[in-house]
């Protein structure tokens, strides 16, 4: 039996899956050498796979941290700062590719439906985020 849509919950890992998308996209975005020259990447090209790529790699590592100790249950003091570190690092990635990508459309000039798909899943990945940053504060700051 299935659950009907309006009830269904969302999977824990979409905060996972969003960054990836964005990463993914940025790649293939930076992938256009007619649109991003190489000649071109000091210009912009550089801060947008590193913000690209900081997004999902801030958001994978953070999840890999296990803040809860396995035998004692216990908060890890160190390892909860740290996730909450690297969350609010891919929270600012996402601000900063924003910028990136409103930049670029003019420099580049890139499609603008590009540019609003590519803007669009930056600003769904950030909101993931920030929502799993204060699930996060709320069970753990708690206990």
């Amino acid at each position: 039996m299935t659950v009907p849509q309006d009830k269904r919950k969302e999977g824990r890992l979409v905060v996972l899956v969003k960054a990836l998308e964005v990463a993914n996209y940025t790649n293939q975005i930076l992938a256009n050498k007619k649109k991003f020259p190489a000649e071109l990447d000091e210009v912009l090209g550089n801060d947008i796979k590193k913000h690209g790529q900081a997004i999902y790699r801030n958001c994978k590592l953070a999840n890999d941290l296990r803040v809860k100790k396995p035998v004692t249950g216990a908060i890890d003091e160190e390892a909860r700062e740290a996730r909450y570190r690297l969350q609010k690092n891919a929270i600012q990635a996402c601000t900063e590719l924003l910028i990136d990508i409103d930049m670029a459309f003019g420099t580049y000039h890139l499609p603008a439906r590009r540019v609003a798909h590519w803007g669009k899943i930056t600003k769904e990945a950030r909101d993931y985020i920030r929502k799993w940053h204060a699930a996060d504060k709320k069970r753990y700051d708690s206990s």
